[in-house]
């Protein structure tokens, strides 16, 4: 309801000249309606003419909502008020003409306020939208720059054991930035289209991790935006997965296929990440990286678990979080 009002608001102040005609239009439109209803609203001379001040008070100002008002009222007087086509008004009629103006003016003034209060919170929603736009640039960069320091001291360490941590640890900071470089600033907290990220993300596992053997990572996802948050959860459970499994299921430098699947259920989202190669360890790895699936996974009141009938192996993550579109 909020965003069809800011819809119907215009972009523009107008002239007088045109507000006012617009107010005329509006008035006229509710007055060939009236006429085409005499019979059924015979005993409501103004019934239809709230609705035209409601709306010329919204789309222009309170103004033109007295103005509508006063035409209003002289056109009910003069058409639907009885003696018809006079102006000579009995009594009796008189005051619920006098109620009709005061209110009209009160519907004014209150529509009056409430445009102006919609049009601050756009303002303030569109100001919103850039400030955490700049907010993620920002991040963005810093996390980049973080990701960077870590790729140095990864290069320079003699021990693979730290070097493996520290590219482990270089890898996930990259989700981190490609959830905010994806973020957009239309929902609390922002939210991440997931498909383009995924893609993004796989794409570049891939080149960091393949080497020089014919592994295809491939992703399928439904076109779905999800919070910051939960995007970034995503992403590192699709981190781990496939890291693992382009590490570990095609030994001896085979080749193979990793596919990432994410989607949209009744109860939430499917993700699964299933590859061709040696199939599954016998027991859950003990590793940081399969720890942090698991967390992560439990953290998001989700459950993880293993297709054994699967020829390589696939995990399926069941995530009960809302999209956003």
């Amino acid at each position: 309801m909020e965003n069809l009002l800011v819809s119907l608001l215009p972009k523009e102040q107008y002239s007088v000249a045109v507000r006012y005609a617009a107010t005329l239009l509006i008035v006229g439109v509710a007055t060939l309606l009236r006429l085409s209803l005499s019979d059924e609203l015979q005993h409501y001379p103004v019934l239809l003419f709230f609705p035209a001040v409601f709306l010329s008070a919204l789309l222009f100002d309170r103004g033109s909502g007295f103005f509508a008002t006063i035409v209003s009222a002289v056109v009910a007087a003069y058409l639907f008020i009885a003696p018809s086509e006079s102006f000579e008004i009995d009594i009796r009629e008189f005051v619920p003409l006098s109620i009709f103006i005061v209110t009209g003016f009160t519907i004014s003034a209150v529509t009056e306020a409430l445009r102006q209060a919609i049009q601050k919170l756009a303002r303030s929603e569109t100001q919103k939208s850039l400030l955490l736009e700049e907010l993620s640039h920002r991040t963005k960069n810093d996390l980049f720059m973080v990701s960077s320091v870590l790729t140095l001291q990864a290069r320079a360490q003699s021990d693979p054991n730290v070097r493996a941590a520290l590219q482990a640890a270089v890898a996930r900071v990259a989700v981190i930035a490609r959830a905010q470089e994806r973020l957009r600033g239309d929902n609390d907290g922002g939210s991440v289209e997931m498909a383009a990220y995924l893609e993004d993300l796989c794409r570049t596992l891939g080149d960091m991790l393949r080497d020089v053997r014919p592994i295809a990572v491939l992703v399928s996802a439904d076109k779905l935006e999800v919070n910051s948050s939960d995007a970034v959860s995503i992403g590192l459970i699709v981190n781990e997965l496939v890291t693992n499994a382009i590490k570990y299921a095609f030994p001896d430098d085979r080749g193979g296929t990793v596919k990432v699947t994410l989607a949209q259920t009744g109860g939430g989202v499917e993700l699964v990440v299933e590859d061709d190669g040696v199939g599954c360890p016998p027991e859950p790895s003990p590793g940081d990286g399969s720890r942090l699936v698991r967390l992560l996974a439990a953290q998001m009141q989700g459950d993880l678990s293993r297709d054994p009938r699967h020829a390589g192996c696939k995990t399926v993550v069941r995530l009960p979080i809302r999209r956003l579109n």
